[in-house]
């Protein structure tokens, strides 16, 4: 099975850099069997595994993006 990890969107991290919020990332696995990209319209049975990150703190967007990514990279990798 080969997990991929696409962009990650801006705003969130923008948003948590400007407030000083911890942004919590989250790893989703089994979600492309479940709905395959492209037939939304299809939804298979199966499970999907959720895995919760440690809260992230930071002032700068692309540090906090860079080191979600990181964090969710490292469960995929490990699947």
């Amino acid at each position: 099975m080969q997990l991929s990890l696409g962009d990650l969107q801006k705003g969130a991290f923008s948003v948590a850099a400007k407030t000083n919020a911890p942004l919590v990332p989250i790893t989703l696995i089994g979600t492309g069997q479940i709905m395959p990209a492209g037939k939304e319209g299809i939804v298979n049975e199966g499970s999907v595994k959720v895995v919760i990150h440690k809260p992230l703190l930071g002032k700068e967007a692309d540090m906090l993006c860079l080191e979600a990514r990181k964090a969710i990279a490292s469960v995929l990798t490990q699947s």
